[in-house]
């Protein structure tokens, strides 16, 4: 390792080390090019990003002080240190600053972020550099979902209409009457800030389209960022030109940057959206629907071995939605919830039944610890074992997994609605998100609530809703 990158990953180190001292912080992140080369006078900024576990203006205050005490350490760094403490792509100038990008979030707000900016936090989730616990132990992002392209914050739609107008939004912590506030404000850009935004829009969405793609939080290589381009630009060889001479400005941190950018981020944000709308278009729409509510109360162990119909309330339930088939459970309350979508074409399948409880059918928690204290201890153990006479996770799970398999050998639909219940869902979302078993009681399902997926290529992808995600797993994470 040269001399550079040594004090470059020592710096790093002090810099993580010291933040994760102020009190109340959780977590420390490096994140972003300096992960990868430790060379300060390669990187335009610094970022970090700080979890703790409720935001204070004196936490602020101390972060900003030890930023400025460790740079005192390193005399062989030359510029000027500069703290930027705003959310959003504001770039300074690198031959005069050093800038360290410090992104402080209390948790409620980091999983928020998760939330509406899938893309960024995914990409910080690939750091090993940090101390405390890990941003994906706080919040996860498990996979790239082909709706967050449409419907993330900061799509590339909304950067390109940010930098027609020369003008971007951040936001920024403010105090008032001892409290400190997160306040949007608006921020001028010049042609260098033009310039690096849409060369990292361009590297952004390939990187973030391949990590759909191959299903795996990795960059992509030079060789596949070159065949995707490509592919997105149907060949275009003068917009790859464009974009290797805004890649080559990029390198050199004094450069300046002509007008032209904005003309390619034109360009290849209309053949990246043409692009997204024929992906979409080869995709088989599946959605998973728990049933409606029933007259059973929830609070009881309520399996395969009653069958009791939906409210009746339920029955006024108007959908405009058309599906090409309806599976549903044998059990009453998920037929009768699959006729409120459309009373043709529904398909029973007993793969999609609910757990059975067996001997525990009809018993509420505390009825079924006095019998069977024995199972609540393995439970308590982490195991997963069946329900007296019943079945457990495991035999849910591969039902699961035949239904699926069914699906894409069966595969003559556009749109299919899957209706079925708590725990096969809970399976289901545990098997995509890679949850650990433990914890699937945790998720909260409501009836009716839907989890959208694609058939593309006889492979099965979770495409939810962010929001609705966020209330499934709040309980894993609070």
């Amino acid at each position: 390792m040269t001399k550079k990158r040594t004090i470059g990953k020592n710096f790093g180190n002090d810099l993580i080390k010291q933040l994760y001292k102020v009190k109340g912080v959780i977590s420390v992140t490096i994140v972003g090019s300096f992960v990868n080369n430790y060379n300060l006078d390669k990187v335009g900024d610094l970022d970090v990003v700080i979890i703790c576990k409720k935001i204070t203006n004196k936490i602020v205050k101390n972060s900003k002080e030890k930023i400025k005490k460790i740079k005192f350490k390193y005399p062989l760094i030359k510029r000027s240190l500069k703290i930027n403490d705003t959310f959003g792509p504001v770039k300074y100038d690198a031959k005069k600053f050093l800038t360290i990008h410090m992104m402080i979030y209390d948790v409620k707000e980091h999983i928020e972020h998760a939330i509406n900016s899938p893309f960024t936090c995914f990409d910080w989730q690939r750091s090993d550099w940090f101390k405390g616990k890990k941003l994906k132990e706080i919040f996860p992002v498990e996979n790239i979902y082909l709706r967050d392209f449409f419907e993330s914050r900061r799509n590339s739609n909304e950067y390109l209409r940010d930098l027609k107008n020369n003008n971007i939004s951040i936001r920024k912590y403010q105090m008032y009457k001892n409290k400190i506030y997160l306040r949007k404000k608006n921020y001028k850009i010049d042609k260098k800030n033009r310039g690096e935004f849409v060369y990292h829009i361009i590297n952004n969405l390939i990187n973030n389209y391949n990590k759909l793609y191959i299903n795996k939080n990795l960059k992509v290589s030079s060789k596949n960022f070159y065949k995707l381009f490509l592919k997105i630009n149907k060949k275009n060889k003068y917009l790859w030109n464009e974009f290797k001479k805004l890649k080559k400005q990029k390198a050199n941190l004094n450069a300046s940057y002509s007008d032209k950018s904005i003309l390619l981020a034109e360009k290849f944000l209309k053949n990246f959206n043409i692009f997204l709308e024929n992906e979409r278009k080869k995709c088989k729409s599946l959605t998973f629907l728990r049933h409606a509510k029933t007259t059973v109360d929830d609070t009881i162990f309520l399996g395969q071995g009653r069958n009791p119909e939906i409210l009746k309330s339920n029955l006024k339930l108007k959908t405009n939605k058309k599906y090409d088939v309806i599976y549903s459970s044998p059990l009453r309350r998920a037929i009768s919830t699959a006729k409120l979508f459309g009373k043709r074409n529904i398909v029973i399948n007993s793969y999609l039944n609910e757990i059975n409880y067996g001997k525990a059918e009809g018993m509420n928690l505390k009825q079924y610890s006095k019998k069977f204290p024995e199972k609540i201890k393995m439970w308590k153990n982490h195991i997963d074992t069946k329900f007296p006479q019943g079945e457990n996770i495991k035999d849910v799970k591969l039902r699961m997994l035949k239904f699926l398999r069914t699906l894409i050998i069966k595969n003559n639909f556009s749109k299919a609605l899957v209706i079925t219940h708590n725990v096969f869902l809970r399976c289901l979302i545990g098997y995509f998100l890679k949850i650990k078993t433990k914890n699937y009681f945790k998720m909260n399902i409501d009836h009716l609530q839907k989890f959208n997926f694609i058939l593309k290529e006889k492979k099965i992808h979770p495409d939810f809703k962010r929001k609705d995600l966020k209330k499934t797993l709040f309980k894993l994470y609070d």
